[in-house]
């Protein structure tokens, strides 16, 4: 008996074979490599069935009206031709087989085949060497005719309302700014840096919660968010700001702008007012003047808010006690103390908005308005946007107890809860003692680029005034009587690849007395030690020139 080698390479397997073998081991790796850490009943819902590296079936809006004299091929090429020119179906858009369209439209599958050979000659559709049947490239109709509005059928068209008529027309919180304007070094406000963002842990913790949500996302979530992040902010919440709550008060949000939004829409009456610090943060202005609410300017000074002897008739109050926006004083705790005074005394409620608090430099931070409130009138907002990314869009809102089953109610009205795996991380992370770990990290690494950015100014401008430095991530710059206006130096330093922002005209502020024209905020947050230095040598150059 002879034995023969076994070569198992080959120099030309037929595609289906090599295709078959691809799928395989597509399966095998990416089964073992992603799953190694979920369970395999979820691994195989995922991965077991046969792959389908082709297009899914496609059901087109054709209807067949059997009682008209119209041959219902001539309604089907119709149609089609309709999709096609309207712009329905673009180039190259494979179009149901016959025989699936014939079965959708429980029609004769001969018809079908007429009604495409028609449109086939029309110059609508075109059969590939796959057999697939796909829309031409060009289209006949626009071969033939120039399209001057932009679109085909437009005098079809009804005429488009004037934006001015929608309600909430140019307005708009303005945090975002596509890339491509944004400057080379820019001193941008909120944003952190995404080079600290822990990415190791959040992909580890991503894959170990994988297989549990892989299994309820055809669930709808709880209204008041995913369990264990309630359960997780509650002690933390505790530890950190002194809050004592359940996990039944918490609220899980889509950021800051999402709990505000809730808050105002929950305790805002018709033609209520609310008190907010002047100036302030844009996107709470919009949240109550967009509800209806009309509001109260309040002044600050170094302590805070001023507490005054406001109209009776204002029922919520909307503060940044642990870093005032924009201008960055903490508020005192005697400030404190009388704040929540008067609002006991006048039956109104306040909404905490510590939107950075987990940054404190100089001084321990003082308890928030909430562990201090004995009377159940403050309702504490708080995001996880600058500890760790905005891009996550998770917040959370603290309810006074007996608050906290109609906002749940609405919360379900407005968005019935939100996706639970990237909640699931940011509770694991708070367990496992990560979290912590990571702000520590970002609080010195910002607390060096405040530090350099001090140093550098005041190296380039000896007279300079700085504020808001004792936390939080930017600081408060006033400029010199030489100097320009904030508004035109912000303009000559974006020419110089510098971004800069005025505190008076900023779209991120809202100012109700004339703001002073010579205040910059600088956000140190997202730039280095290197590009912060950077910057300033470019400013001082620019007001050289000036």
């Amino acid at each position: 008996m002879v034995a023969h080698s076994t070569d198992f390479r080959y120099t030309k397997a037929p595609s289906t074979l090599r295709m078959r073998q691809l799928q395989r081991a597509a399966r095998f790796f990416i089964t073992r490599s992603i799953f190694k850490w979920v369970d395999r009943g979820a691994a195989r819902g995922m991965f077991g069935a046969k792959l389908d590296w082709g297009c899914e079936k496609m059901q087109l809006p054709i209807l067949i009206n059997r009682a008209s004299e119209v041959p219902i091929q001539s309604q089907i090429v119709s149609q089609i031709r309709d999709l096609i020119d309207r712009g329905f179906l673009s180039s190259g858009t494979r179009v149901p087989s016959s025989r699936e369209l014939s079965e959708q439209l429980g029609v004769a599958r001969r018809t079908i085949m007429l009604a495409y050979e028609k449109l086939n000659s029309e110059g609508y559709l075109e059969t590939r060497q796959s057999s697939a049947t796909v829309v031409c490239e060009l289209n006949p109709r626009q071969a033939i005719h120039v399209d001057t509005a932009g679109g085909s059928h437009s005098s079809d068209r009804l005429p488009t309302p004037p934006a001015t008529d929608l309600a909430f027309a140019h307005i708009n919180p303005n945090l975002y700014i596509p890339p491509h304007q944004r400057p080379e070094l820019d001193f941008s406000i909120g944003r952190p840096d995404h080079r600290l963002f822990p990415q190791k842990a959040w992909q580890r913790l991503m894959f170990e919660n994988f297989a549990a949500h892989a299994r309820v996302i055809s669930e709808y979530p709880d209204p008041r968010g995913y369990l264990d992040l309630r359960i997780a902010l509650r002690e933390h919440l505790r530890k950190t700001r002194g809050i004592v709550c359940s996990e039944n008060q918490i609220i899980i949000v889509s950021g800051a702008q999402d709990g505000l939004n809730l808050v105002v829409r929950l305790l805002s009456q018709p033609n209520s007012s609310a008190i907010v610090e002047d100036p302030c943060y844009h996107g709470a202005a919009i949240a109550f003047e967009t509800s209806g609410v009309k509001l109260i300017p309040a002044a600050v000074d170094r302590e805070g808010i001023v507490v005054d002897d406001w109209p009776k008739e204002a029922r919520l109050i909307y503060v940044t006690p642990s870093h005032q926006f924009p201008y960055g004083v903490t508020m005192s705790l005697e400030r404190r103390e009388k704040l929540l005074s008067w609002v006991y005394k006048s039956d109104a409620y306040v909404i905490e908005d510590d939107y950075d608090g987990d940054f404190r430099y100089n001084s321990s931070p003082l308890f928030s308005l909430s562990a201090l409130d004995q009377s159940n009138r403050v309702i504490y907002l708080g995001t996880f946007s600058k500890s760790i990314g905005p891009g996550l869009r998770v917040g959370y809102v603290v309810f006074p107890q007996h608050l906290a089953d109609a906002a749940s109610d609405l919360k379900a009205v407005m968005s019935n809860g939100l996706p639970t795996l990237s909640q699931a991380v940011i509770a694991q992370l708070i367990r496992s003692g990560a979290f912590e770990r990571h702000i520590a990290v970002m609080r010195r690494q910002y607390l060096a680029r405040r530090d350099t950015l001090i140093a550098g100014l005041l190296k380039a401008f000896p007279k300079s005034r700085i504020s808001g430095e004792e936390g939080g991530m930017h600081l408060i710059w006033a400029l010199g009587p030489n100097h320009p206006s904030a508004q035109d130096l912000a303009s000559k330093c974006k020419d110089a690849g510098v971004g800069i922002y005025p505190v008076g005209g900023s779209p991120i502020c809202k100012s109700f007395s004339p703001a002073n024209s010579r205040d910059v905020m600088l956000g140190y947050a997202p730039l280095t030690e290197e590009q912060i230095s950077q910057a300033v040598g470019r400013i001082e150059h620019v007001l050289l020139k000036c």
